[in-house]
């Protein structure tokens, strides 16, 4: 984190790392998977451009190794880390946990969600500043954000009884949170998992 931005909110983007067969799977089952191996990387892109614009340090945490990845990100000035945990909601709970020593604010977001803006991600750090927990919804009961402020929430097992990639996701979060705190909801958004869900991004040009 080297960057001269301000160091008070810090963007972790959460990605993995581009192989076939390992990335959009909803998509492959459609459309095979080099076309879904192209869409998941044409979406990490926008991501990492974004991340670039972000008012503050930036980190792309990958599940795994891999050059080509690495180099773009620290091409675009971005720092890289690797997740760490036996499943999706250990590795959040990890990368909170980590960041929020290296910051004041965290937010975490996937590569997936080509409708995340500059605006949205000011949005959750300026909730942070009156909430310790801020969600970004997605129209398929999910989350594409995950925002926090306060370091203790993150040394214990949020997620442990959150079962993830399901429409009630959201609701089951917000209730796991809610035993700690009151989580802040933004507008919400919508991710890239089937072929229609491509097609809308190239129609509203968020994807060529």
């Amino acid at each position: 984190m080297t960057r001269d931005k301000q160091a008070d909110t810090l963007l972790l983007v959460f990605a993995k790392a581009p192989e076939p067969g390992r990335v959009k799977t909803r998509l492959a089952a459609s459309l095979g998977e080099a076309a879904a191996l192209a869409a998941h990387q044409a979406l990490l892109e926008r991501t990492l451009c974004l991340a670039v614009v972000f008012p503050g340090p930036a980190v792309l945490m990958l599940d795994r190794a891999e050059a080509a990845t690495e180099r773009r990100a620290r091409d675009l000035g971005l720092d890289i880390d690797y997740q760490q945990g036996a499943d999706l909601g250990e590795r959040m709970e990890r990368a909170m946990a980590w960041g929020l020593a290296r910051a004041e604010r965290v937010l975490l977001v996937g590569s997936d969600c080509p409708a995340m803006s500059r605006e949205y991600l000011r949005e959750a750090a300026d909730t942070l500043r009156q909430a310790p927990v801020v969600l970004g919804p997605s129209e398929d009961g999910g989350f594409v954000l995950l925002g926090g402020s306060d370091a203790t929430l993150w040394r214990q097992r949020l997620f442990r009884h959150v079962a993830m990639s399901t429409d009630h996701t959201l609701a089951d979060t917000v209730a796991a949170l809610s035993v700690h705190c009151q989580p802040r909801l933004l507008p919400t958004l919508w991710d890239v998992d089937y072929p229609k869900d491509l097609d809308r991004a190239r129609r509203l040009g968020l994807l060529s």
